[in-house]
This record gives structure tokens, sequence and C-alpha cells, in this order.
């Protein structure tokens, strides 16, 4: 009996120190705490949020909510910069983090916003204390709850909410594009001597809807010899001149405003004609002619205007843009290698979240060369 006993009384304790003790070596550790949550929020409604986390580096993997089931472009990086693996269920997230010390994530979603109307409505229900940045420009007409601060950082209205349910109603002033009209290219003379002043004038109109500034350059020979600005209302047309005198004879080819001209600077009187075959010069004329002709409609058919591409999407940040330049300034492509080599402190991961964020909004198009992806300008 008393060895029957034994046995019993040493199952039991194995059974207890088997049941018990993993349970509270677990609820001992911290598996990770979150540092902070930000969400910026853009004019179309999508939701981009960013969270960084300390995460216990002894546990394999951690698991924790997202803000919506409905998510896209998700990235989730080490303290290294380094793409972690990841699985998502529902609104759960499980992130594969053994040796990891800080883990950053972001993800965009279109379901936390909604609109009526003219007003647009942040619905979410918040497990984190998070910061939220609305549009620029942007009024709160009605709160659910009031939020711990309200700032405004860059001409973002901020706010500061704590774990709750939250509803905010916000309006923001449409951004109207400026468009103007260059016509009416005038040059005098269209053939001045040497030293002769040439005057070469364009009519500008706003034709968008609202007041607005114009910058136009006058480029002679792919040189800016001078800039004007001038404002006018909606429909509002000016005559703009540029003046320019030239030293030496020969064919100019300038630039005003996206119109393209040319005018022949001829010996001035005074200087003694040569014995040079008439007909030569006519064939040196239209060879060279004829070149400018096909370099300037090379030049126009590259050309992308970076500017519209901005005014007509205000919500793109600075690292958009520069891509954007960039591929602008290389003949509107290049592969997605070159511009990794070309911005080499955005991450590689960031930079192909980027190029997808562009797809979507129609700014770029993705094509598959071979092994590699190039990237080109939508025109």
């Amino acid at each position: 009996m008393k060895s029957v006993a034994t046995k019993i009384f040493f199952v039991v304790f194995i059974l207890s120190i088997i049941l018990f003790s993993p349970k509270e070596v677990f609820t001992d550790e911290t598996l990770f705490q979150i540092e902070s949550t930000d969400l910026q929020i853009y004019r179309d409604g999508l939701v981009r949020i960013s969270q960084t986390l300390f995460v216990n580096e002894t546990f394999p993997v951690i698991t924790l909510s997202l803000l919506n089931s409905s998510v896209s472009n998700f990235i989730v990086l080490d303290e290294n910069h380094t793409v972690l693996d990841y699985e998502v269920s529902g609104i759960n997230l499980t992130v594969f983090t053994l040796g990891t010390k800080i883990v950053t994530l972001q993800y965009d979603t279109n379901s936390l916003t909604k609109k009526d109307f003219e007003v647009w409505s942040l619905i979410l229900n918040t497990p984190y204390n998070l910061t939220v940045s609305l549009p620029e420009e942007s009024t709160i007409i009605y709160m659910n709850e009031i939020p711990s601060s309200i700032d405004l950082v860059e001409n973002k209205m901020t706010l500061s909410l704590y774990q709750s349910s939250w509803e905010i109603g916000y309006v923001f002033s449409s951004i109207i594009p400026l468009d103007f009209q260059v016509t009416d290219l005038n040059v005098n003379p269209s053939n001045p001597k040497v030293g002769e002043e040439v005057t070469v004038s364009v009519k500008v109109t706003n034709v968008g809807e609202q007041i607005g500034s114009y910058t136009i350059p006058f480029v002679v020979n792919q040189t800016t010899e001078e800039t004007k600005t001038l404002t006018l209302e909606s429909g509002e047309s000016s005559i703009i001149t540029f003046k320019i005198i030239k030293q030496i004879q020969g064919i100019y080819t300038f630039d005003v405003g996206g119109i393209y001209g040319t005018f022949e600077v001829e010996p001035s009187n005074n200087i003694s004609s040569t014995s040079f075959p008439l007909e030569y010069v006519i064939i040196l004329i239209v060879t060279v002619t004829a070149v400018f002709f096909v370099a300037i409609l090379l030049f126009k058919r590259r050309k992308v205007n970076v500017d519209k591409i901005f005014k007509l999407n205000p919500q793109l940040n600075k690292e958009e843009k520069d891509v954007i330049q960039f591929l602008a300034d290389n003949e509107a492509k290049a592969f997605e290698s070159i511009i990794r080599d070309k911005f080499p402190d955005i991450p590689r991961t960031s930079l192909w979240r980027m190029v997808k964020r562009l797809e979507k909004l129609e700014i770029v198009k993705v094509k598959k060369i071979g092994l590699e992806n190039q990237v080109e300008l939508k025109k």
C-alpha cells in the first residue's frame, strides 16, 4: 500500500509540474510592447497604419490585432530593416520574431473611412493608444469622444486617441488644379540681322477655375535666357514678351511655355558677302532646320508634365515625387534596379511598396522585361 501511495503521489507531482509550471513561466515573460501606432489619412480615404513594437527576442512568434481585416501593402521589418515572415488570419497578425528586438510594420486600408457627400468619417475600434493625422486643411465637425490631445503638425490636424471605439467626422477644401494655356506665338523679326533685337511674344490664358500664378521660361538653344511670372484671374489672358539679341549668325531654336519656334540670324549689311555657292547655303540651312525640328519633335514626345502629376496627386510624399522626377528626367522610364541605385536610402521593400502605390494611382505602369521590372510614367 505504501508503495502504491508513493507512486500516486509521484504521478500527481509530475502532472502538477507539467500543467502549472509552463503557464507560470509564460505569463512571467513579456512577449512585446507597442511603442507607437500612427495613422495617416489621405484625401482619397486611404489610411496608412504604422506601428513600432519592442519584442522579446527569445520568443519565436508574436500575435497582435490589426485595426481592420481588409488590408494591403503589408511590410514587416526588424531593427536591421530585414523583412520578417508573417501570417494574417482575419484581424490577427502573426510575426515570426525569434532573435528580433524591434519590429516595424506598415499596411494600408480603405475600410476605416467612409464618405457621405462632402463629409468624411473615420470609424475604428482600437485596442491601442494611437495618433491620427488628418489630411491637410481638414476641419473636424464631430467626435463621439474627446481625444487626449489635438495638435496642428505641418498643416495637418493630429489627434492622440486612447483605447476605445471612435467616430470622427471631418471635411477639407477641394484642391482645384491650376491650368494655363499658351498660344499665339509671334516672332518679330523672324530673320534678324546680327546685333538686331528679336521680340518673341505669346498669349497666356488662365483656363482653370481659380486665380493663379504661372511662371514661363524663355529657353534658346537649351539655355534659359529669361523667366517671367504673371498672375491671372480665371478666364483672364495676358501677352508676355521676351527680347533677345544675338551677335552670331545662325539658326536659333527656342521654347517659350511649351511652344517651340526658330529664328535665323543673318549677316548684317556691312559684312561683305562671301563667294560661297548659294545652293550650298540653302542645302545647309534646310539640313540644319530639319535636324532641329526632328530634335524638337523627339523632345516633345519624351517630355512628361511632372508639375501636372504633382498637382493632380497632392497626397504624394517627397520620396514619391523624387522618384517621379527621376523617371521624367530618364526618358520617363527606368528599371527598378536603376531606381534602387539612384535612391540607396530607400529600403528595397519600401521602394517596391512605393512603386505599387504609384501604379495603383495610375501614375506609373510596371512592365516585366526579362527578369527585371521596368517602371514607366504614364503620359
